[in-house]
């Protein structure tokens, strides 16, 4: 009668330009503590973004110009205007040499102090926009650093052969796009029950209770949660260098799902929200959205209907795919 499903959802995030993973650049507080505890990563693309110098100018403390953007080689240019205040001791304000990728601030001893980057400008034009260029981000690779674990997800970053893999083949395949990195922490996971009163051949004795029970007193583990999410946001997406997952997921032949068939889930869905980032994820499969819910049935529907399907009454059975995310916790 009744059928359960695990969900994971999305709490804190972290985004990067992959040119920050070995710089020497030190995060605030806050941002290591998210790096520290950050589950999942997402090696993104998007259109590389610079100051136009000609249109260039800082005056009363404010940056105006416009933004330049390249698609398939076609030059699109988005005016702008940016406060940006003298700070740090600085004295000297001018734009990073060619391709103008950062407004720089110098002090009086000729050391750069402070940057601001164009693609961080980028990100104030177009909130409502999620098919505008500026606020896409196109998958490519879905990678997992266990938080709870001995390496956070920069320290895995940094030696990331697939990572440099994606970078060296950018540089060739795609000049006008530069690589960013999307790190997700996960809540604990939820158990969400389904109940068919209306299934004619459901279990309705003591066997019913006795499941719910076994899943409740045997939870998942962290480490089996974030490789639940893993598989399930690349079968998702399909990126373009994962390998395993894409299509032979789900399968009881899988390690990472042997404790959800053994206490019988029927069903896992995985969540990832962007739209505190005013963001939109997508891939060559998947198109751009805020919030992307993966929904996977693990039961074989030859033997019972499953957390995706209900009774009509008549021996029927149609399927469904709930919008779970109105609990989604929005801090971070």
């Amino acid at each position: 009668m009744s059928e359960f499903a695990v969900n994971l959802f999305t709490s804190r995030w972290l985004l990067t330009p992959s040119s920050q993973i070995t710089s020497d650049g030190v995060m605030s507080d806050d941002e290591a503590e998210v790096s520290k505890n950050c589950h999942i990563y997402l090696i993104c693309e998007r259109p590389a973004l610079s100051f136009e110098k000609s249109t260039f100018s800082y005056e009363g403390g404010k940056l105006t110009g416009n933004l330049i953007h390249r698609i398939e080689g076609v030059e699109y240019k988005t005016p702008f205007e940016q406060e940006f205040a003298l700070l740090d001791d600085a004295i000297e304000l001018r734009l990073s040499s060619y391709p103008h990728r950062e407004v720089q601030t110098f002090n009086h001893k000729g050391e750069c102090v402070r940057h601001l980057p164009a693609n961080v400008v980028s990100f104030k034009h177009y909130h409502q926009e999620p098919d505008h260029p500026f606020r896409k981000l196109k998958v490519l690779y879905v990678g997992q650093a266990f938080g709870g674990g001995n390496r956070t997800a920069m320290d895995r970053l940094r030696s990331h052969a697939t990572l440099q893999k994606i970078l060296a083949e950018a540089s060739y395949d795609a000049p006008d796009c530069e690589i960013m990195v999307l790190m997700i922490e996960y809540e604990h996971y939820r158990v969400i029950s389904n109940m068919d009163g209306r299934a004619k051949e459901a279990i309705r004795d003591e066997r019913d209770k006795k499941r719910f029970i076994s899943i409740i007193d045997n939870p998942l583990k962290k480490g089996q949660q974030i490789s639940l999410a893993e598989a399930a946001l690349i079968r998702y997406f399909q990126p373009k260098y994962n390998k395993i997952y894409k299509k032979k997921f789900p399968s009881r032949e899988l390690k990472v799902l042997a404790q959800c068939y053994e206490y019988d889930f029927s069903a896992l869905v995985v969540e990832i929200n962007t739209d505190e980032l005013g963001l939109s994820l997508y891939s060559d499969t998947v198109r751009p959205e805020m919030h992307h819910i993966s929904n996977i049935d693990l039961v074989d529907h030859e033997q019972r209907a499953g957390f995706f399907h209900m009774a009509l009454g008549d021996g029927v059975n149609v399927s469904y795919a709930p919008a779970i995310g109105s609990l989604q916790n929005k801090e971070g």
